[in-house]
C-alpha cells in the first residue's frame, strides 16, 4: 500500500512541475506583454491556500491534476477604452507569443534536461554482440564489439537511430564502426531471412553508453529531441489512422503510473522521463486542436489575416466542442488505464 502511495505521490509531482513550467511559460510572457492576470493556480478544484501579491492571486488547489493561468478578458469582450490590458485586447502578436510561451517553454526545458543527461549520463550507442558466421557482415569482416556510428552516409549517435533504421528492400549497405583501433567501413551485401526481410546478418545490443562532452551535448540534444518527436507523431498517426486508435496510448492514471515507478528508479531516469513528458506536452499541446495551444494559435492567426477578431461566441462554441472531445478522450483512457491495472 504504501508503494503505491508513492508511486501516486512522485508521479503527480512530476507531472505537476511539467504543468507549472508550461503555465509559467504563458504567466511570463503575458504579464511582459502587459496583459492583465486574475491568478495563477496549481491545481484545480477548492482552494487550499492563497496570495495575492498585487492585483494576482496566487493559489495552490485540492487537485493535483495541472494548473491554469486565469488572464482578465480571455473568454469574453472588454471595451477596449475602459480595460485596454484586457486579454482580447491586445495586439494579436502579443497574445499569440502569450499562448506559444507555455508549449515553447516546455520544450527548452526538455533541452536544457537532454544536455545534462547526455554530459551526466550518456546515452546508449548501438554495439554489435554477435557477427554469426557465413552471414554478409562476417564475410565482409565485422567483428563481435563493433560500435555502429553510421548507416549509408548517416551519422549514427544513438541506438535509437540505428533501430529505427529499416534496410529491408536494400540490396547492400554501407556500414561504419568504431573499434579500438579506430574507424571502419564496410559495403555489405544483403540477403533474405526467413521472413523475407532483408539482413546483413548482426545482432546488436543497447547496453553501451557515450558520454559526451559540453558542447557535444548541446549539439547532439536537438537530434535527440528530434528522434523523440519522431517517435511521438508516429504513435498519434498510428493511433488515428493506423487502427491502433486508443488501445495503445495512456491516461493520466496510467500516465502516474509509469512515472512514479520511473522515478524510484533513480535520478538518471527522473531527469530522462521529465525531458520525455516535457517534450510530449509542448509538442502534443501545439497541435491545431481547438482547446489545446494549438487549436489557440490558429485562431489568431485567422484573426490577423481577416483583420479583424473571431466571433467570440463562435470561438467558444469551438472550444467548448473540443473540451468535451478531450473529457470524452480522458474518461475511455481512464477506464482503460483502471481496467489495464485491475487486470
Amino acid at each position: 500500500m504504501l508503494n503505491v502511495l508513492l508511486t501516486i505521490i512522485y508521479g503527480l509531482l512530476i507531472l505537476n512541475i511539467l504543468v507549472v513550467i508550461h503555465e509559467g511559460g504563458h504567466f511570463l510572457v503575458g504579464k511582459r506583454c502587459g496583459i492583465k492576470i486574475n491568478e495563477f493556480s496549481v491545481g484545480f478544484g477548492p482552494k487550499l491556500f492563497g496570495r495575492k501579491k498585487g492585483e494576482i492571486d496566487y493559489s495552490l488547489r485540492a487537485l493535483p491534476l495541472g494548473g491554469y493561468v486565469a488572464f482578465f478578458g480571455e473568454d469574453e469582450e472588454v471595451d477596449e477604452k475602459e480595460e485596454p490590458r484586457a486579454f482580447n485586447n491586445r495586439p494579436v502578436w502579443q497574445r499569440f507569443l502569450t499562448v506559444l510561451a507555455g508549449p515553447a517553454v516546455n520544450i527548452v526545458f526538455a533541452w536544457i534536461v537532454t544536455v545534462i543527461v547526455l554530459v551526466s549520463y550518456g546515452d546508449y550507442v548501438p554495439t554489435i554482440v554477435e557477427v554469426p558466421e557465413g552471414l554478409p557482415a562476417y564475410e565482409a569482416g565485422v567483428e563481435k564489439g563493433d560500435i555502429i556510428t553510421m548507416i549509408d552516409g548517416k551519422k549514427i549517435d544513438f541506438s535509437m537511430e540505428f533501430g529505427a533504421a529499416d534496410i529491408n528492400g536494400k540490396e547492400s549497405i554501407v556500414l561504419g564502426v568504431q573499434r579500438a583501433d579506430g574507424y571502419h567501413e564496410f559495403e555489405i551485401e544483403t540477403v533474405k531471412n526467413e521472413e523475407g526481410r532483408n539482413i546483413i546478418g548482426i545482432q546488436y545490443s543497447q547496453a553501451e553508453r557515450k558520454r559526451f562532452s559540453f558542447f557535444e551535448a548541446v549539439k547532439l540534444s536537438f537530434k535527440w529531441m528530434y528522434l523523440i518527436v519522431v517517435e511521438l507523431l508516429g504513435a498519434l498517426r498510428n493511433a488515428i489512422f493506423g487502427g491502433a486508435g486508443i488501445s495503445q496510448m495512456s491516461g493520466p492514471v496510467g500516465t502516474i503510473q509509469v512515472v512514479g515507478e520511473v522515478v524510484r528508479t533513480g535520478f538518471e531516469n527522473i531527469l530522462r522521463i521529465l525531458a520525455l513528458l516535457s517534450i510530449n506536452l509542448g509538442i502534443v499541446n501545439l497541435l491545431p486542436f481547438p482547446a489545446l495551444d494549438g487549436g489557440r494559435l490558429v485562431m489568431l492567426v485567422i484573426e490577423k489575416i481577416i483583420g479583424r477578431k473571431v466571433n467570440r461566441k463562435v470561438e467558444a462554441v469551438i472550444n467548448l466542442v473540443g473540451i468535451i472531445l478531450l473529457f470524452v478522450l480522458m474518461f475511455f483512457l481512464t477506464y482503460q488505464d483502471i481496467a489495464r491495472l485491475v487486470g
